[in-house]
């Protein structure tokens, strides 16, 4: 599946446009989106072109070179795993810049959405280490979730699948209210699904990110700006 037409155009909106589904998921909000199914598949690919960023907030003036150097979000900023050490190194990694927001965003997202879910362990690591001090206890509590939660997917997954996100066609967009400090970050992402990446399921969510601590941190989810998301969003520049 690729998500950009012959001309280049992100056929994202089609995906999110075809309905949603409200999940809620310990205290935040996640979109599930299902594809007409008459939208042709084809094949995925890391290569597709990708679209100029615009980030509106940038790092903050602590003197210590927080934006020499960076780069676009890949998507995949801390590895190819979806375990505690791809999101606390990129955690580690990521800068203080509005990039460096979405992709510890984008880390994040990438391990809390999957089946089987992460152990209640490697839950809690996650949560000590990404979740901010004004994090709401009820979004905390991953593992909590993960115990009182049967499907995540709420049925847009079949049960007992297997499945988790590839940002490889994935986009991004900060939010306009977004500051040095303190960055909205809108994401979609899609399904795979059996070790296949789904041509007509994307999920979409947005984390507000704080600057604590020298690193970027979870404050809390919101419901993502799904029109300026499909509308405007920036593709990964690279994904996995």
């Amino acid at each position: 599946m690729r998500m950009v037409t012959a001309s280049g155009r992100s056929r994202w909106p089609l995906v999110i446009g075809g309905g949603l589904l409200v999940l809620a998921i310990g205290g935040g909000i996640a979109y599930t989106a299902t594809q007409p199914a008459t939208e042709p598949a084809t094949t995925p690919t890391p290569s597709v072109p990708t679209a100029t960023p615009t980030p509106t907030a940038t790092g903050g003036a602590s003197g210590s070179g927080d934006n020499e150097d960076d780069v676009a979000p890949t998507g995949c900023l801390g590895g190819l795993d979806r375990d505690v050490n791809m999101v606390l190194s990129a955690q580690k990694a990521a800068k203080h810049s509005a990039y460096g927001a979405v992709e510890v965003a984008t880390a994040f997202y990438r391990f809390v959405w999957q089946s089987p879910y992460p152990a209640s362990a490697d839950a809690i690591a996650v949560s000590d280490a990404i979740m901010s001090t004004g994090t709401p206890e009820s979004y905390r509590d991953l593992a909590g979730t993960y115990a009182s939660t049967d499907d995540l997917t709420n049925g847009e997954v079949e049960p007992g699948a297997p499945f988790h996100l590839s940002t490889t066609n994935g986009l991004w967009l900060v939010g306009e209210n977004s500051k040095a400090d303190r960055v909205t970050v809108n994401i979609a992402a899609g399904y795979v699904v059996n070790g296949e990446l789904s041509p007509t399921k994307v999920t979409a969510q947005a984390f507000v990110m704080v600057w604590e601590d020298g690193a970027w941190h979870v404050a809390e989810g919101e419901q993502p700006d799904a029109e300026k998301l499909t509308a405007g969003g920036n593709r990964y520049t690279g994904g996995c």
